[in-house]
């Protein structure tokens, strides 16, 4: 089942499944530090939820950076945020689809380094689909 909740400048999209991923598409042109700040607030939301339910694990989001041409330093400190608080519950967020006005700040400062990127969401999926394809060290010599 899909499910595709619009709040201002996001957008959370269930991908892959239940359990894997979550998908946030940022809608807007601009992250700064009011989207920065709506991106952590849904962060901190979403791994509530997830620990309100019980969940071992929680999922993995994709931060989906399609559509936003222009991010400052108020923007970039509230991803890290988001990253470093995701990390904390042993989870990850990636980001996928960066504009090269965007991808070029995260290069500057260095924060390609700490992130998962991918070119885009396909090639996100199509990664994950190799990973579960190859079989396992231990099933082989089982």
């Amino acid at each position: 089942m899909d499910t595709i909740i619009k709040v201002n400048q996001l957008s959370f999209h269930q991908g892959l499944s239940n359990d894997q991923t979550c998908i946030v598409k940022l809608t807007n042109s601009k992250f700064d530090s009011i989207a920065g700040s709506e991106l952590l607030a849904k962060v901190e939301s979403w791994i509530s939820a997830n620990v309100m339910m019980n969940s071992k694990e929680i999922p993995a989001l994709i931060v989906d950076m399609e559509n936003v041409e222009f991010i400052d330093s108020q923007g970039l400190q509230k991803l890290l945020a988001s990253l470093r608080l995701m990390q904390s519950q042993n989870s990850n967020l990636l980001l996928c689809s960066q504009q090269p006005s965007v991808r070029i700040v995260f290069e500057i400062t260095r924060a390609d380094q700490l992130f998962a990127i991918f070119p885009s969401f396909d090639k996100f999926v199509s990664q994950l689909n190799n990973i579960y394809e190859q079989p396992s060290e231990y099933l082989v010599a089982a």
